[in-house]
């Protein structure tokens, strides 16, 4: 079975004001992740969660890419279709194989 080794992180995107949002703290730094490509992303979220131990609830979570620059920038790219494989998304597979990438949760 073919594997992809990503780091990945989440992003903590509860609302600061809520009084019902919980005080989470920052995520930690990524962390790697071995993904297979031929299993449905959506199916591996519930492992990812738990390795990030995000406190993200799993009809809550996707994963997108994101691209670091030099000097530690970036940009959010796409979105993973979960209902896929790795192997299905060719154009998401090159960038994550570059190993400029980073899966995180919105």
């Amino acid at each position: 079975m073919a594997n992809l080794l990503c780091r990945i992180q989440y992003v903590n995107d509860a609302d600061p004001f809520a009084s019902t949002s919980g005080n989470y703290l920052e995520p930690p730094r990524a962390v790697t992740y071995t993904f297979s490509l031929h299993i449905p992303i959506g199916d591996q979220i519930p492992a990812v969660i738990r390795t990030l131990r995000a406190p993200h609830k799993l009809d809550e979570a996707a994963l997108q890419i994101y691209k670091t620059y030099e000097g530690g920038s970036g940009d959010f790219g796409t979105y993973l279709d979960s209902d896929l494989a790795l192997s299905d998304q060719p154009d998401e597979l090159e960038l994550l194989k570059s190993d400029t990438y980073v899966f995180s949760f919105p």
